[in-house]
């Protein structure tokens, strides 16, 4: 039996009262949500849009390490693995969304999408404004098909943090999640799987360890780092005038001073090609026990990347 099995039902209200427990000063708990949960910000901020991100709980600090001022005002989520109920997101958009609507932020899969919308169906009726907005970035999934059938990565961080900015100084909330529209067409990001022992590089696993679309023998760092920009540049296609940011996120297995060397190689091979605007690297979504990282890139015109260039720092993992 697994260790947690027995508290499965509220394993994560469990982990986000812990959270609040940890970081009184950051975070709060929403009581009643159980098998789902939800986190929120310490200090509400009502005069603004609100913020929520969702998904399934996994291994962190994505979902809920991205809830703060500077980013979402809720995360909500499922049972490990499990999208989170609809009514848990409900809850949260009353709790946060009365005077200037709710903006319902989330991966492309379905069950999160169907959940999310039902949500969204819900707070309508009660006379909420919402919006939705799909994250789409992981270029290793319908390959071929348009861009918005992909399935969702790591590149919703900058879209969380392009909309909070957003929301602080005062935009609508048509105006927040048309921001994040935008982000998505100009957001890619790629997973590099690696075997050391073997030399061995697979490009674009899925996010459940689906096989990836290109495996190349004999690779080094830095040949692995040359591949992965130029995928991403292929795939993305930076315009004039746009510049460039980097998020580097480790896997599960890989060390701390390996994705740094990873991300000084990667920063050498995109520098050939677009000007780099920022890096940052992290272990920001550890959902796979793998070594490895996704590579993401956003293509910011002078308006995203103003957006960007005010975030608050605060407490959290992204900027």
């Amino acid at each position: 039996m697994h260790w947690f099995a027995e508290t499965r039902d509220d394993y994560c209200p469990r982990w986000f009262e812990a959270m609040a427990q940890a970081f009184p000063e950051r975070w709060r708990a929403m009581d009643g949500q159980a098998p789902s949960a939800v986190l929120l910000k310490r200090e509400p901020t009502p005069d603004r849009v609100a913020i929520i991100i969702s998904g399934g709980g996994s291994n962190g600090p994505f979902i809920p390490g991205f809830v703060g001022e500077g980013m979402a005002d809720a995360a909500v989520v499922g049972p490990p693995y499990t999208a989170p109920s609809a009514y848990a997101l409900y809850e949260a958009g009353k709790a946060l969304g009365k005077e200037k609507g709710v903006l319902l932020l989330y991966n492309n899969f379905m069950g999160d999408y169907l959940n999310n919308d039902m949500a969204a169906e819900l707070l309508r009726l009660d006379g909420y404004d919402v919006e939705q907005v799909l994250c789409y970035d992981d270029m290793g999934l319908a390959i071929g098909e348009p861009r918005e059938n992909r399935g969702g990565r790591i590149g919703i961080a900058y879209a969380i943090k392009i909309c909070a900015e957003a929301a602080r100084q005062g935009k609508s909330l048509k105006a927040v999640a048309d921001l994040a529209r935008k982000a998505m067409e100009r957001t890619s990001t790629l997973c590099v799987t690696v075997e050391p022992e073997k030399d061995r590089v697979t490009y674009g696993t899925g996010f459940s360890d689906e096989p990836g679309f290109q495996i190349l023998e004999g690779a080094s760092v830095a040949s692995t780092a040359e591949e992965t920009i130029r995928l991403l540049i292929e795939d993305v296609r930076p315009r004039a005038g746009e510049r460039v940011y980097m998020l580097v996120n480790r896997m599960r297995m890989t060390s701390y001073s390996d994705s740094f060397v990873m991300a000084g190689c990667l920063q050498a091979a995109l520098e050939k090609r677009a000007p780099l605007a920022q890096m940052r690297v992290g272990g920001y979504m550890q959902v796979m026990d793998r070594y490895g990282y996704t590579v993401t890139l956003l293509c910011a015109d002078d308006e995203l990347a103003s957006w960007l260039e005010g975030t608050i720092c605060g407490d959290g993992f992204l900027m």
